[in-house]
């Protein structure tokens, strides 16, 4: 785990409503294959997965996540773009496989950090990372 600090992170993003689940995995592969077509999507490109809702309160018709590509602020990207939280983030690298993932999920009620509800969680696929086969799960902390 490593300490980072979010500032100003923008992004241009797809959401979907509807329960978590391969339908957030198609949504990515649809982000992806969108910025492909039109020459955004290189080796330094680092998208992020945000589920939005907490599944054990909200009705999983109702469940929000959005997948998007971090952009310079006045970058003019056709897809409507949203600011990231400011904040602390403990950052956890994970196997990235549907198996690592899903234990990272199953799993974040053992962790010991101050972690704030206020914000969502959020997934960090950069292209470095997943050419080593990994992701990271950015999880917002209070200090």
């Amino acid at each position: 785990m490593k300490i980072e600090t979010f500032q100003s992170i923008t992004i241009a993003y797809m959401r979907r409503t509807g329960a978590y689940g391969p339908e957030n995995r198609q949504l990515m592969e649809n982000l992806k294959a969108f910025l492909a077509q039109h020459g955004l999507l290189h080796e330094k490109s680092t998208i992020l997965g945000i589920p939005l809702d907490d599944p054990t309160i909200t009705p999983a018709e109702q469940l929000r996540y959005d997948v998007g590509l971090i952009i310079p602020v006045h970058a003019v990207i056709p897809l409507p773009t949203r600011s990231i939280d400011d904040g602390t983030y403990a950052v956890f690298e994970v196997q990235h496989t549907q198996q690592g993932v899903s234990s990272f999920w199953q799993n974040i009620g053992q962790l010991t950090l101050s972690i704030d509800n206020t914000k969502p969680i959020i997934e960090r696929y950069s292209s470095q990372k997943i050419a080593e086969h990994l992701c990271e799960f950015c999880v917002p902390i209070i200090r």
